[in-house]
């Protein structure tokens, strides 16, 4: 089978996609994926787009576990039940 219409989404975009990455600052390399940087959204690579991904999950990961340590710590003490 032909694959006559593999890219025909970014043949309409300037330059074919293609441009400078704001986040790693390679040159005529695709820029296609939208991601918010510094409370901007811009396009970036296909490589900062894992990265940032990648960044943000780690993150989060952290925040859960820190949450969960100190939540037991913050709790309080329960009154023994009456037998």
């Amino acid at each position: 089978m032909s694959k006559a219409h593999r890219g025909t989404g970014i043949r309409k975009e300037v330059n074919h996609g293609r441009g400078t990455c704001p986040v790693c600052g390679k040159t005529q390399i695709k820029v296609l994926y939208d991601q918010d940087v510094d409370g901007k959204k811009v396009k970036v690579c296909k490589v900062c787009k894992a990265a940032l991904k990648n960044k943000a999950q780690k993150e989060a990961r952290l925040a859960k576990k820190t949450a969960a340590a100190e939540a037991p710590a913050e709790a309080p003490a329960e009154t023994p039940s009456e037998a």
